[in-house]
């Protein structure tokens, strides 16, 4: 049985199968741990048997209890600050937390404070909790919706393999400009950045190889606020590139609508890109079981849809 204790990232007594095996197997085989992980926990002694430190090589007794806990270097070094947080899910080893537009995921450059990552580091302390959350996803500054973090290294290790092989969904809805001829297909187009000293990509064939499916979920009609209408669609990453979706919308001949990077700026309907990271499918990290997080359209994009679907047909500005 797999739990946690005392302040421990993973905790489990040993039972009558695993009596004789080398901690360190173990740990390989039952957990998929990586070698890093177990070096840094040989190295810094973080490895209990009934609450007494030891070593790796140690062979497992019957009815002893095993903690595991994270290595003082692994702590984060992200400034805890009391922040509200709207958490859709949380485990000892997962939390998942809805990001507002506008919002840095993590301390980047000269901005150190009012992250998500703050928010989540004083979560954490405030329970009693280490302070080694990760970000496992992440979503531009004006993107709203689920991230994912891992409370410790050894799950943002086995998060990033999942991520690697597939095994993570993330599925976003867009409002886009125009109607997209068809209702659902596959955009497998490179991305590179356009610059080097600006943050926008473009597509182009020496780029990074980006994926991205798309359906549409809902479709509008031209009306006085989009003269070619405008679509409800669900995107689902393959790949992780920078501003992904964006790109790839636009790539498409519908991008999203108030992006002002990729698109056409739209103040009168929306402050920034209608993009909303809504649904996570993925298979825990520790338990093997399956995990489905989402959330809802947030308040702008939901009155952006009734703005869209109660205006009379007409013609009207482009997106």
């Amino acid at each position: 049985m797999i739990d946690t204790n005392d302040g421990a990232f993973l905790s489990f007594e040993v039972t009558e199968e695993q009596e004789g095996m080398p901690l360190v197997s173990y740990l390989r085989s039952a957990f998929g741990m990586s070698r890093a992980m177990i070096r840094r926990l040989r190295k810094e002694a973080s490895v209990k048997a009934d609450g007494i430190p030891v070593p790796m090589r140690h062979r497992l007794r019957r009815g002893e209890r095993i903690t595991l806990h994270v290595p003082p270097g692994l702590m984060s070094n992200v400034e805890p600050e009391p922040l509200p947080l709207a958490i859709y899910y949380e485990d000892p080893h997962l939390l998942v937390v809805e990001k507002p537009a506008g919002q840095l995921v993590h301390p980047a450059h000269s901005e150190f404070r009012g992250t998500l990552a703050n928010g989540v580091a004083y979560h954490l302390l405030a329970q009693g909790e280490p302070s080694t959350a990760g970000p496992v996803t992440r979503l531009d500054r004006n993107t709203s919706g689920l991230v994912l973090f891992a409370k410790h290294p050894h799950a943002h290790h086995r998060l990033n393999q999942a991520i690697a092989r597939g095994g993570l969904d993330r599925h976003y809805l867009g409002i886009v400009e125009g109607q997209p001829e068809r209702d659902e297909g596959t955009i497998d187009a490179p991305i590179v950045k356009a610059g080097e000293t600006s943050s926008e990509r473009r597509v182009a064939p020496e780029g990074q190889r980006a994926i991205t499916h798309y359906r549409v979920v809902r479709r509008f009609a031209p009306s006085d606020a989009c003269q070619d209408g405008a679509a409800l669609v669900e995107f689902s990453l393959v790949t992780g590139r920078t501003h992904q979706i964006r790109v790839h919308a636009a790539h498409l001949g519908h991008p999203l609508i108030g992006d002002p990077l990729y698109g056409n700026p739209r103040e009168d309907l929306i402050g920034r890109q209608a993009l909303h990271a809504h649904r996570l499918d993925l298979t825990h990290p520790i338990d093997g079981t399956p995990l489905t997080v989402e959330s809802p359209l947030p308040d702008d994009l939901s009155r952006l849809v009734e703005r869209l679907a109660g205006e009379q047909p007409r013609h009207g500005r482009r997106c």
